[in-house]
């Protein structure tokens, strides 16, 4: 079983039913869009991932499934995270 990618996502940026997607999407270093990455990390409709947030005063993630855009999207990428999992790491 391998370990799901750990994105960072801008959780003001959610929409839809329950807050539960998220379109503002980051990786690596330094932090950029996850649209520029979609080869190189084999992204794909529907494939499980962890989103994160942390900021000086706190950090946490929670599990998420990756949601790909129609072509001409703002974004390619989007996922909807599952709050359930919600794993307070600091603060």
């Amino acid at each position: 079983m391998s370990v799901p990618l750990r994105i960072y996502a801008d959780f003001n940026s959610v929409y839809g039913e329950g807050g539960s997607i998220c379109w503002c999407l980051r990786y690596g270093s330094p932090l950029r869009s996850l649209d520029n990455f979609t080869d190189e990390l084999g992204l794909c409709d529907g494939m499980p991932v962890v989103l994160y947030y942390e900021d000086p005063s706190e950090e946490f993630e929670v599990a998420a499934t990756l949601i790909e855009q129609p072509a001409g999207a703002v974004t390619r990428w989007h996922a909807r995270a599952d709050w359930k999992t919600r794993k307070q790491i600091r603060g």
